[in-house]
């Protein structure tokens, strides 16, 4: 049977699709974010109705180690980070499903927060607060792009568009949270006489680069169990290797064994990790499939023809 044969494979009527966790984590940040306009405009009354669900320095509650993702700093602040949300949330929702991207999502803004705690500690407790999700969409980048490094971006660097290759983003992305962290963030939160930023910062809009570099921990840690768990995502093909001694099941199969395809598998194997990705397709539709999963199952059917 080929691909086309298939019953999903058809035309028929599309059906009405349910919005993905990511399009809902942004609207949920949406709604923050027009509350947090509103508590911008009345905070010089002296009171914020969004500063208990940031994280304080000093003081922190249980609920704001994840509440400090909901609130942002600013329009900017916000846009930027709904924008990763989007494209890095809806790849690896893509790729593994939506309780994965759920958890990488709480995993970067959760261990994001311990990280930036524990930056201060030891150093002056002043009353600095961490916001926004910025944590989590840094796990998301490394989930998503681990798997297609060699795919290419398209950046706008001074509104002028720029293709790099996602392992070079990743690199840039860690090394600028880690030269920030050593350089700036983290002299910036102690008294320290010998060690102090490279330059004059504004700590009251400082860039948390240690909330960063948690988020890119975490997303590193949730690509590390993803694969073991879910081995068919992200490009990932997991084939069982048919051992010399083993008993033919019929007599046809030991007189004419099937002979290997051009990547080293045979017929059998090669249809085998075809009906995976075709079952993939038949529980997510077409679109759950990676640019990697798609070439190879474009490349598993022109053998099998």
């Amino acid at each position: 049977m080929g691909i086309g044969d298939r019953a999903y494979m058809r035309a028929s009527t599309p059906e009405r699709r349910q919005l993905t966790a990511t399009a809902w984590t942004l609207l949920v940040l949406l709604a923050f974010g027009i509350l947090g306009l509103i508590d911008w405009s009345t905070r010089f009354k002296g009171y914020s109705f969004l500063e208990p669900l940031e994280l304080s320095n000093a003081a922190p509650q249980a609920w704001q180690w994840l509440t400090y993702g909901l609130v942002h700093g600013g329009v900017w602040h916000f846009f930027m980070n709904a924008f990763g949300l989007w494209w890095l949330g809806s790849l690896v929702e893509a790729s593994y499903g939506r309780r994965a991207y759920l958890q990488t999502l709480l995993a970067g803004t959760l261990l994001g927060a311990v990280v930036w705690w524990l930056t201060g500690a030891g150093g002056p407790r002043d009353h600095q607060h961490l916001l926004g999700i910025s944590g989590g969409v840094y796990a998301l980048m490394v989930v998503a792009l681990l798997d297609r490094l060699d795919d290419l971006v398209t950046l706008l660097i001074l509104f002028f568009p720029v293709n790099v290759k996602a392992r070079w983003l990743l690199i840039f992305a860690t090394g600028v949270a880690a030269l920030g962290w050593v350089f700036l963030e983290l002299p910036g939160r102690h008294a320290w006489t010998f060690w102090n930023p490279a330059w004059a910062m504004n700590t009251e809009e400082a860039i948390a680069h240690s909330a960063h570099l948690g988020g890119l921990a975490a997303g590193w840690a949730m690509w590390r169990w993803l694969g073991r768990t879910i081995p068919a995502a992200g490009g990932a093909y997991v084939v069982e290797s048919q051992t010399m001694s083993a008993p033919a099941t019929e007599e046809s199969d030991a007189e004419a064994p099937e002979r290997p395809t051009r990547g080293g598998l045979s017929p059998a194997q090669a249809r085998a990790e075809m009906d995976r990705l075709l079952d993939k397709i038949s529980a997510k539709g077409f679109g759950s499939l990676t640019e990697a999963e798609k070439r190879r199952l474009e490349e598993l059917s022109a053998r099998l023809r």
